[in-house]
């Protein structure tokens, strides 16, 4: 989990390589009926490398094929807003991406499905390990679109966007017990 305090919004002209990613995160209580049983998703695998922002994602097709292996930074400096983070991806080549897998990090599983809802295209997250029962859905702010006032979607439970509690580097530590404790209080609501 990334403890040091986000630094301030890099100047425009830093943010050549890394843009601003605007996207809205919610809780899921249950998986649509139209997704259940489904066999097409993107398995992800993330390490959260301690003492740093960076993320190491593996991305795999439902059959095992690989898609991408990236290297990414994600943070929030205080002067954006709630929904918007800087974010950095570079991708890698598998001889990369097994020298940085060494270094180790805290390991996220999950099946990502794609789901369209009220002509919106979402992501799924279906948590697999001590994570298992955790589904978030995110919708990221595509060119043209404007996100701000969008109302929580028919299928999720709740918005989550602001509680940084949902960000992968802080989820990647949490044990299964810690996860219920975390799920508790949206639980009762």
């Amino acid at each position: 989990m990334v403890t040091d305090p986000a630094p301030p919004s890099p100047p425009d002209k830093f943010l050549k390589y890394a843009r601003i990613e605007e996207e809205h995160r919610y809780l899921v209580t249950s998986l649509p009926q139209e997704i259940r049983g489904s066999t097409e998703f993107i398995r992800i695998v993330d390490y959260y490398i301690a003492g740093t922002r960076l993320r190491l994602r593996r991305m795999e097709s439902s059959r095992g094929e690989i898609l991408a292996f990236k290297l990414g930074q994600k943070y929030q400096p205080e002067d954006l807003q709630v929904h918007q983070a800087i974010m950095t991806n570079m991708y890698l080549n598998e001889g990369e991406y097994s020298k940085l897998r060494a270094l180790g990090g805290a390991e996220i599983n999950k099946r990502r499905y794609t789901y369209e809802s009220e002509k919106l295209f979402y992501s799924l997250d279906v948590f697999e390990g001590s994570l298992q029962g955790l589904i978030l859905a995110e919708i990221e702010q595509r060119p043209g679109e404007k996100l701000i006032g969008l109302p929580v979607p028919g299928f999720a439970a709740q918005e989550v966007t602001g509680d940084p509690r949902f960000n992968g580097g802080y989820l990647a530590v949490l044990d299964a017990e810690q996860l219920l404790e975390l799920l508790s209080p949206y639980c009762k609501q």
